[in-house]
């Protein structure tokens, strides 16, 4: 069975590498670092566990060694520039990075959001950015 915190680690240790931004894994806290009132920029991993890919067996059992996993990043920042370059470099370190056996790239099912979306329902308010991924494991 394909371990997800074997592939959870180095999405999370990529993007760690992004100068200035803050990553969190599975949550936001109920308050982040702030500059001057306003957010300052973060990332969200939000993972799950996958999903088999592989039809069962003619004895019904599946094979556990490869697995589909779909996870999305959340990019935040104070206005929607600052929103949209961290969305940019998250991208830059995910598209094609290998983990496991397999490689990020940008999930063809996903949604497609292109604009950075304002959040009032936090103080202070924030623009965010999500992008879903997936990873084939072999």
């Amino acid at each position: 069975m394909v371990d997800v915190e074997s592939l959870t680690g180095p999405v999370l240790a990529a993007l760690r590498t992004i100068p200035g931004v803050t990553v969190y894994d599975g949550f936001v806290p109920k308050t982040v670092p702030e500059t001057d009132g306003y957010p300052d920029p973060y990332i969200v991993l939000w993972a799950g566990i996958g999903d088999n890919p592989d039809e069962a067996l003619a004895n019904g059992i599946h094979d556990t060694d490869s697995l589909i996993w779909d996870f999305q990043t959340t990019a935040a920042g104070a206005d929607p520039g600052i929103c949209r370059n961290v969305a940019q470099a998250a991208a830059a370190k995910l598209t094609n990075l290998s983990v496991g056996t397999g490689r990020v790239k940008p999930n063809p099912d996903g949604f497609n959001q292109q604009a950075p979306i304002l959040d009032t329902q936090t103080t202070p308010s924030r623009f965010m950015l999500p992008r879903p991924w997936r990873l084939k494991t072999n």
